[in-house]
């Protein structure tokens, strides 16, 4: 073969190497393109993954307080919440330590084992009390991590805090209500003890009101005996000092009562050495009898008299005075006062009879009264069953509040499992973050090892240009091989001669072709590692995205978790205000309840006290009653009775009618004094309730108007009657007083006619703004015919003496309505009267039933 031939073969030889080169050229082109895409896409994966890490850091940082620290517990950041919550800016926070925040409420002790915790590597988590930049306090549940180098020492913390202090406000609360049901419970015993005791003394009271109510009865009955003496009487005391006097020593010396008192007998004698020697004989003696002596009045008069007197002993036989009475023995009006004196022992003889029916009358009063203490103490018995009742609600409130604190410790222990849940979470939070980071820095080995392999891709392009350029000046070569060729044909004498040359040439070029095949052997098994590594890389991509998903699940769920847990705890919160507002209630309750029996035992002392001021006033009332006043009347009407009877041929006829007018007069006094002796007792008597039918009452009043019913044809007109809760004498009285004046008051020529109803009604069915709208009165109504009363005298006829007519035309005293308004009073109640002159009156009366 000629040399012109091998050069062909060789030519077509380089143009397949230099296709083959192209083709080559192509595939690298092509994987280049390939591992750019992947790059890129790899990229994207990244940033989706560091997004969802900023995204869940975000959803923490609204949702918690968060601050980082360096090693020291220097502030890195702070967070939004963080410096809400303290009242400081980032800019105060950071730089300093958390001194800024110490409230000072937890020990060195406390603060010492937190650091020691965190400062070995440990995750601390507790509460904390911190005081705000304004000097407020707060309270957080906080977790403390610490981020730990290549050594597992700490160089940062991360706190993570979540506020508590309304939680903390409801335990502080919850402490301080059971502080006050420990006291309230103590208080209710010593009440209770302090009830027992009261009760016992109010026993032992009433039997001592009884014994003294008896005493009384026999000291009343001998005072009157005492006072109906017309001889003086007096008690003196074993130093000679007048402890008591009758009216009748009063009378002959001319001197009161309370001047008597407490002075020297003797100086009321015109010998008071003799009456000296007197009274030492009666101490010698034991007694003396018609003893002369003469007692001086302070006017200049002396009475002649003869003292009996005796020694008083007490229950020991010990002498305590002297006791003695003195005959009036003056001769200068025996014989004219004898008539009148046995006219008067006569008229004190029925008056003794008229005592004895008073004393039988009394005694039924006292056992009435009995009854009515009776009554009082199965009051006092129901009173006692009712606080009883109220101490057994105390009880049970006191249950349903122990109760209460037992869901609220459940509730604790469930706040407790759930922040110990939270505490779990944090710590998977914190792993799951460490995970991140071990991504994180496993992403940026990958990147590295992405841009090492873009740095050898670059260098392999490098070289593949290299090998294009050597290519193309291989081409060049070729070419002028060609045209060497072509001078070769032409000049073929010239190739032989260059023939040795040419064969060194192609040793040369064979051998750089043997090179490049190398290099070419050597790219593709470079190509063939980095599509393992990019295989590889590939594989380690789905694992992250596989755990990032499986990541981002746990984190949804921790989230849902979290919700529950926060719903859970919004509605403990809920339960917990409900239980406390509940609580709040039951001891506003129990303060009503005690306010109440306070109140109801304040009423009981004063009732007491009333009772015992009234009963004062009502012994001074019925003895004034008894003798200041009915005495001197019963005299006068005697005097005028034997002036009209043995003097009245000697009277002129004015002067007899002067007497009747005397005895007239004298009549009204003696009826003014029963008035105001009825109205007297409805303020003293003991206020006994009881339901009864009023017609019983009415059919009772009208029997004792049976003469004044038939002399005048009254018409009494009753209806269906209810019932109604009273006094039943009190209210006798007061349909007594109410009908007797609608027949006094009645028009001379027409009949009476009086018409009483009676229902049960409810106060909201009345238009009077007195009456209590959801309560229920028994209303009486009592309408006449008679000469009635101008309206402006509507509240005026209720007041005590008010009278609206001639006393001469119609009698009366001016009590009788007065007596009316105050029984309705006595019955916790109300009465109006509406009228116009000349066309009747009605009466209605309001009495709460029940």
């Amino acid at each position: 073969m000629g040399e012109k031939e091998k050069r062909a073969a060789e030519l077509v030889v380089a143009r397949k190497e230099l296709a083959f080169q192209n083709v080559e050229k192509a595939k690298r082109a092509a994987e280049l393109g390939i591992a750019n895409k992947e790059l890129k896409q790899s990229e994207k994966l990244l940033k989706n993954s560091l997004k969802e890490v900023s995204d869940y850091i975000s959803a923490l940082d609204e949702t918690t307080i968060i601050a980082l620290t360096d090693k020291n517990g220097i502030i890195k950041k702070a967070n939004s919440n963080f410096c809400k919550i303290s009242k400081y800016r980032e800019d105060e926070l950071i730089g300093q330590d958390h001194r800024i925040i110490n409230s000072g409420y937890h020990p060195k002790e406390f603060i010492r084992d937190l650091w020691e915790t965190i400062a070995s590597g440990k995750v601390w988590n507790g509460e904390l009390k911190n005081k705000a930049k304004d000097g407020t306090f707060y309270w957080v549940d906080t977790t403390i991590v610490p981020f730990l180098n290549e050594q597992s020492k700490p160089y940062q913390f991360l706190a993570i805090r979540v506020d508590i202090t309304k939680l903390k406000e409801s335990e502080e609360q919850l402490k301080i209500v059971n502080k006050e049901l420990t006291f309230q419970n103590e208080e209710k015993e010593k009440r209770e003890a302090e009830l027992v005791e009261a009760n016992k003394e109010l026993a032992f009271q009433n039997e001592e009101k009884d014994k003294r109510s008896a005493e009384l009865i026999i000291a009343n009955y001998a005072r009157s005996l005492i006072e109906a003496s017309l001889d003086p009487l007096v008690t003196i005391s074993a130093e000679g000092k007048i402890l008591d006097v009758n009216e009748a020593s009063i009378k002959v010396t001319g001197v009161s009562r309370k001047k008597l008192i407490g002075t020297d007998f003797s100086n009321y004698f015109t010998e008071s050495k003799k009456a000296q020697e007197g009274y030492r004989q009666v101490f010698e003696k034991g007694f003396v009898a018609d003893y002369p002596l003469t007692i001086k009045h302070k006017n200049g008069n002396l009475t002649d008299v003869l003292y009996n007197a005796s020694v008083y002993k007490d229950d020991k036989g010990n002498v305590l005075g002297v006791f003695a009475a003195a005959r009036d023995v003056t001769e200068q009006k025996w014989a004219k006062d004898l008539r009148i004196a046995n006219k008067e022992l006569a008229f004190q003889n029925e008056e003794k009879e008229k005592r004895a029916a008073e004393l039988v009358v009394a005694n039924k009063e006292l056992a009435f009264q009995n009854e009515e203490k009776e009554k009082r103490a199965a009051e006092l018995d129901i009173a006692n069953k009712e606080l009883a009742f109220q101490n057994e609600e105390k009880d049970k409130r006191a249950a349903e509040l122990v109760v209460a604190n037992k869901e609220l410790a459940f509730q604790n222990e469930e706040k407790e499992k759930r922040a110990a849940e939270l505490d779990i979470a944090n710590k998977e939070l914190a792993f799951q973050n460490e995970e991140k980071d071990k991504r994180a820095a496993e992403l940026v080995v990958a990147n590295k090892e992405l841009a090492f392999q873009n740095e050898e891709k670059d260098k392999r392009a490098a070289e593949l240009v290299v090998a294009n350029k050597e290519l193309a000046f291989q081409n060049e070569e070729k070419e002028k091989r060609a045209a060497e060729l072509d001078i070769a044909n032409k000049e073929l004498a010239f190739q032989n001669e260059e023939k040795d040359k040419r064969a060194a040439e192609l040793v040369v070029a064979n051998k750089e072709l043997a090179f490049q095949n190398e290099e070419k052997e050597k790219r593709a098994a470079e190509l063939d590692i980095a599509n393992k590594e990019l295989a590889f890389q590939n594989e380690e991509k789905d694992k992250r995205a596989a755990e990032l998903v499986v990541a981002n699940k746990e984190l949804a769920f921790q989230n849902e978790e979290k919700d529950k847990r926060a719903a859970e705890l919004v509605v403990a919160n809920k339960e917990l205000a409900f239980q406390n507002e509940e609580k709040e209630k039951r001891a506003a309750e129990l303060d009503i309840a005690n306010k109440e029996l306070a109140f109801q035992n304040e009423e009981k002392e004063k009732r007491a006290a009333e009772l015992v001021v009234a009963n004062k006033e009502l012994e001074a009332f019925n003895y004034i009653s008894s003798h200041d006043l009915q005495e001197p009347l019963r005299k006068i009407q005697v005097f005028a009775s034997c002036l009209i009877t043995d003097e009245s041929q000697n009277l002129s006829q004015k002067g007899k009618d002067y007497i009747l007018r005397m005895e007239d007069a004298a009549n009204r006094m003696q009826g003014l004094i029963a008035d105001l002796l009825s109205y007297s007792r409805t303020i003293s008597t003991e206020r006994k309730f009881e339901t009864v039918n009023l017609s019983t009452i009415i059919e009772s009043v009208k029997k004792d108007f049976a003469d004044t019913i038939e002399e005048k044809n009254a018409i009494i007109e009753v209806s269906e009657m209810c019932d109604a809760h009273i006094i039943l004498f009190q209210f006798r009285q007061l349909l007594d007083n109410i009908i007797g004046n609608a027949l006094k008051f009645a028009k001379h020529d027409l009949p009476p006619h009086i018409i009483i109803k009676s229902r049960i009604i409810i106060g909201s069915e009345e238009n009077n703004q007195k009456l209590l709208s959801q309560k229920e009165y028994s209303h009486i109504t009592i309408t006449d015919n008679g000469i009635g009363f101008e309206p402006k005298y509507k509240d005026n006829i209720f007041e005590l003496f008010k009278r609206l007519h001639d006393k001469e035309k119609i009698k009366g005293t001016g009590i009788g309505l007065t007596i009316v308004k105050k029984i309705v009073e006595n019955h916790n109640g109300l009465i109006t009267a509406t009228s116009e002159l000349n066309k009747g009156a009605t009466f209605d009366i309001y009495i709460p039933y029940k």
